[in-house]
């Protein structure tokens, strides 16, 4: 059996799971970015003397914008791994007829070389050292 067929069938048990066995998964991983959404947005509540709910709602949606970001890159390194666009839209929760849709660069006639949004923060982790 090949490796996208085994992943095929994990992702389909995967989604026959109830909710709470799928967010059990990803629970502690939401509490430390809740945890960090908090924290963040402190600063902005000082530096600009923001509220803190739209503080909270700014860190969290450029958060969010840098998550997709990251979706993208890692299903640009799933690919050239040789994973199915098929699985990897399977994992996006996206229908495998819509792979290139959901991810275009991972159309062989797009370009990867253009820099994306996770570049720009991982440039900055650079920086900072």
């Amino acid at each position: 059996m090949s490796r996208n067929t085994e992943d095929r069938k994990a992702l389909e048990l995967l989604n026959q799971e109830s909710r709470q066995e799928q967010i059990g998964y990803y629970r502690k991983p939401f509490m430390v970015l809740w945890a960090a959404v908090q924290e963040a947005s402190v600063e902005l509540e000082e530096d600009y003397d923001m509220s803190a709910d739209v503080a909270q709602l700014w860190v969290a949606e450029r958060l969010r914008q840098v998550a997709d970001s990251l979706v993208d890159r890692l299903a640009e390194k799933a690919a050239s791994r040789g994973v199915s666009k098929s699985n990897i839209a399977r994992a996006a929760q996206s229908s495998p007829s819509n792979a290139t849709r959901r991810f275009p660069r991972l159309d062989e006639r797009q370009s990867t070389s253009q820099r994306i949004l996770i570049d720009e923060v991982l440039d900055s982790f650079d920086a900072d050292l």
